[in-house]
């Protein structure tokens, strides 16, 4: 193994970015961690920030240590050691707070006019302006999935999946909530929406605020679970996915809640991602896709957690070949984008550093679509595309799925 693939792929820009400032000890993503060991815990407290958690040094570490959970472990400790900052504790105010976390994002969608340009945000005043420099911002839909999912009128089916939208489908881009239910549709399954269902808790618990993720944990199974002869509680949200399949019941054990750990299990037990779900219809013969390679060229972008956590890279691939794309895989498919949650906002430049090399390695392939499943993937990397003037769509699987169904 080259040596140089041992080193933070979140960092595409190590020496700016690793030796001088990525550990006091050692350098990269575990010198995040013997700072905070053999140093002081509150001298990690800087440079823990600079991971993505995109677990690609997970993948080449030949022992496999997990740095992302320990550089989580940290973040947890500095939380509880020094409290939420002030800032951030009126954030995850509104955020636990559902009918006014919603209701702001829909007073979002008015206020953004000003900025909005079709469906994108393209610049932003003052000291928010740096957000936009590298890419466009999606504008908040005129009308949130959650709305829209009532004017939809499904075929009466005896079985059920209850769809868990998360923020990015619910209030940005509702097209893919959409698609989700056509599909299911067509294969016989009656999709339910909980709208008491809320934000997955990632942000929080990434920022290392694990009792206010634990807050939205609790919401959301209470939610999910309402519906008990549902079969599925499937997510076209990889990073949701992932909350709602293993990291309630981690957030849960690290908060000592463990009275919770049951029921966040009894939900884990029913979770699947979008493609994963699919690919066994598909496959059960309950739905048909058409065939022939006819619809043109297309590449797909990986997304962290669908590939390295749920390890479900290759049924998206399969269902887009199946439905008669021609697939070319880009260079580094599997490398972050630079979204990774908030991280985008708290580190503009570095992110749009990492969006740079994923949008050359794009457009090298000559493809026309960009097909992911991630819907944060797809708001960094269209965004990007956006103000590239490549003219390459930016597409998840489901849109692309729902267009070919027989």
């Amino acid at each position: 193994m080259h040596p140089l693939r041992l080193l933070p792929e979140c960092l595409p820009d190590f020496p700016s970015c690793g030796r001088p400032v990525f550990g006091k000890v050692y350098t990269g993503g575990i010198g995040t961690i013997l700072t905070a060991w053999y140093d002081q815990l509150q001298n990690a407290e800087d440079i823990q920030g600079l991971c993505i958690q995109c677990g690609a040094c997970k993948d080449v570490c030949p022992g496999k240590i997990d740095i992302p959970a320990l550089i989580m472990e940290i973040r947890r400790r500095l939380v509880e050691k020094q409290g939420i900052p002030i800032a951030a504790k009126s954030i995850y105010k509104v955020v636990n707070n559902r009918r006014l976390f919603h209701s702001m994002l829909r007073t979002a969608s008015l206020a953004g006019k000003p900025f909005a340009k079709g469906k994108f945000i393209r610049h932003l005043p003052l000291f928010l302006s740096d957000l936009t420099d590298d890419r466009s911002l999606p504008a908040i839909a005129a009308k949130p999935f959650r709305d829209v999912f009532k004017t939809i009128k499904q075929p009466e089916c005896r079985e059920k999946a209850v769809f868990y939208a998360g923020c990015l489908i619910d209030f940005a881009y509702p097209e893919m909530g959409e698609a989700v239910v056509k599909i299911l549709n067509k294969a016989g399954i009656e999709v339910l929406f909980p709208e008491n269902q809320t934000c997955c808790g990632a942000p929080a618990r990434y920022n290392g605020a694990y009792d206010v993720a634990a807050k939205n944990a609790e919401d959301n199974i209470d939610a999910l679970l309402e519906n008990s002869d549902a079969r599925y509680v499937i997510s076209a949200c990889p990073t949701c996915t992932v909350a709602l399949d293993r990291e309630f019941i981690e957030t849960f054990e690290s908060t000592g809640k463990h009275g919770k750990i049951e029921k966040a299990k009894q939900l884990a037990g029913k979770v699947i991602d979008f493609s994963t779900l699919v690919k066994k219809l598909v496959d059960e013969g309950r739905l048909t896709l058409k065939e022939g390679k006819e619809l043109g060229k297309i590449t797909y972008h990986d997304s962290c957690h669908l590939k390295r956590t749920l390890k479900a890279n290759q049924p998206p691939r399969d269902l887009l070949t199946q439905s008669g794309f021609e697939l070319e895989e880009m260079f580094e498919c599997d490398t972050c984008c630079g979204m990774g949650g908030s991280y985008a906002l708290k580190l503009p430049k570095i992110s749009a550093s990492i969006l740079a090399r994923k949008l050359t390695n794009i457009k090298t392939t000559g493809a026309d679509v960009v097909a992911m499943d991630c819907p944060g993937c797809v708001m960094q990397i269209r965004g990007g595309l956006d103000q590239d003037g490549a003219g390459i769509k930016v597409r998840h699987t489901a849109e692309l799925i729902a267009g070919q169904l027989k």
